[in-house]
């Protein structure tokens, strides 16, 4: 009986954390650099995150040749995360807080390569 009451409390906790959740619809996009050595924003424009996973392909079913960075710098040479080909990276904004993709930066080693994007 107490295990029943415990998952009851459980469900209902589950519940509470939902109240006044927004839904979320995620979207992806896959972003290629054209040259090395001239990082571009990940999107042109606002586009706002909470919770975003980076993937190191440069299109759908393609893993890049080699390794590219991502980071909030816009120099080249900048960008703090490494990501392997076929890798993934999520990075995760505080609660109450948001994201914007065009101010995270894709650098690349080989020309071509890039990021694929699934955020919400």
């Amino acid at each position: 009986m107490a295990a029943e009451h415990k998952y009851n409390i459980q469900a209902l906790n589950a519940l509470a954390d939902l109240v006044g959740a927004e839904e979320v619809t995620p979207t992806q996009i896959i972003k290629t650099v054209a040259a090395t050595a001239t990082p571009e924003a990940l999107a042109a424009d606002e586009t706002y995150f909470r919770m975003a996973t980076l993937y190191g392909i440069k299109a759908a079913r393609t893993n890049n040749v080699g390794n590219v960075f991502v980071g909030i710098g816009a120099t080249n040479d900048t960008q703090i995360h490494k990501i392997t080909p076929g890798q993934a990276i999520t990075i995760e904004i505080p609660p109450g807080e948001k994201g914007d993709l065009n101010d995270w930066y894709c650098d690349v080693l080989n020309a071509g390569d890039g990021v694929g994007v699934i955020y919400s």
